[in-house]
C-alpha cells in the first residue's frame, strides 16, 4: 500500500516529510514524499522557511498520481496558497477514489514563527480543504486560530470540535489538552466524542503532531475505522515517546524515531 506525505522539509529530519516517511515504513506501508517547503531549524532552533517552487510542485504531483496507487495522503505545513491551490485541484480530482486524507494544520513554529504566508491563507483552507479531509488534527493553537475560540476547557475544546466539523471535516482531533499530570486529545466526529489522556512526559519532544499525523492515516490506509485508528495512532506514539526519553537525541527538544 502506498501513502505519500506532503509536508515541509525539516533538515534535523525530526518533524515533516521526513519523520512521516518513517513512520508509514514503521507501520509496513510504502511511502512517498513531496516538501511543501523549505525550513531552516534542528531540533531547538527554527530559523525560517520558504515554498518549494509552485510549479516543480504540480509536477511531482501529477508524476507521483500518474505512476503509483496512492491510497492515502498526510498533509502537514501548506505555507502558500499557491501551493494550496495545486493540492486542492489533486485532492478534489481523485477524492472520488477512496483517498484518505489526514490534514496536520501546521500553523506556527516552536518559536512562534508563523508557517503560512498571507491573510487569504486560512480562509482558504476552511472553505476548501477542510471538507476534504477524513481527519483535521491541531493542537490546541492551531484549533484556537482556526476557530476564533479561546481554549481554557473541555467545553471549549468541544465548541472548537463542532466548529471545525462544520466546515465539513469528517473527523477532528484536537491534541495537546494538559490536565493535572495527563495530556489529553480530543476526538470529535458527528456521531461520537472521546478524550483520551496519557500521563504527561519528562521531555519536550520534536515532531509529535506529525508522527501523531502519520501514523493516524497509516491505521485509516489499513482498514481501522476512524475511532480506532485515534486509538491506535495515540497509543502507537506513546510508546514511541517512553523510548524517547531513554535515549534522548537534539537540544532542547528530544526526537525519538
Amino acid at each position: 500500500m502506498f501513502v505519500l506525505s506532503l509536508a515541509g522539509f525539516d533538515p534535523s529530519g525530526g518533524a515533516g516529510i521526513l519523520m512521516d516517511i518513517k513512520v508509514f515504513s514503521l507501520l509496513g506501508l510504502k511511502g512517498g514524499g513531496i516538501p511543501t517547503t523549505l525550513t531552516l531549524q534542528n531540533t531547538s532552533v527554527f530559523e525560517g522557511w520558504t515554498p518549494v517552487d509552485v510549479n516543480y510542485f504540480e509536477r511531482a504531483l501529477k508524476l507521483v498520481f500518474s505512476d503509483l496507487p496512492v491510497k492515502g495522503i498526510k498533509i502537514g505545513m501548506i505555507g502558500s496558497c499557491e501551493i494550496l491551490e495545486v493540492l486542492l485541484f489533486y485532492l478534489k480530482k481523485y477524492h472520488s477514489e477512496g483517498l484518505a486524507i489526514v490534514y496536520d494544520p501546521v500553523l506556527k513554529a516552536t518559536l512562534n514563527h508563523p508557517l503560512f504566508s498571507s491573510e487569504e491563507f486560512l480562509p482558504l483552507v476552511k472553505k476548501n480543504l477542510l471538507p476534504l479531509l477524513d481527519f483535521i488534527t491541531p493542537n490546541l493553537y492551531e484549533a484556537s486560530l482556526l476557530t476564533q475560540t479561546e481554549l481554557k476547557n473541555l467545553k471549549d475544546l468541544e465548541k472548537a470540535g463542532k466548529t471545525l466539523l462544520g466546515y465539513g471535516c469528517k473527523q477532528v482531533i484536537i491534541t495537546g489538552y494538559q490536565k493535572k499530570d495527563k495530556i489529553y486529545d480530543c476526538f470529535f466526529s458527528a456521531e461520537k466524542k472521546a478524550f483520551l489522556g496519557k500521563k504527561k512526559l519528562a521531555f519536550e519532544f520534536h515532531g509529535t503532531g506529525c508522527a501523531f499525523s502519520s501514523s493516524l492515516l497509516g491505521f485509516l490506509v489499513k482498514g481501522a475505522s476512524p475511532f480506532f485508528a485515534f486509538k491506535k495512532a495515540k497509543n502507537w506514539l506513546y510508546l514511541y515517546l517512553k523510548k524517547g526519553t531513554v535515549n534522548p537525541l537534539g537540544g532542547k527538544l528530544c526526537l525519538f524515531l
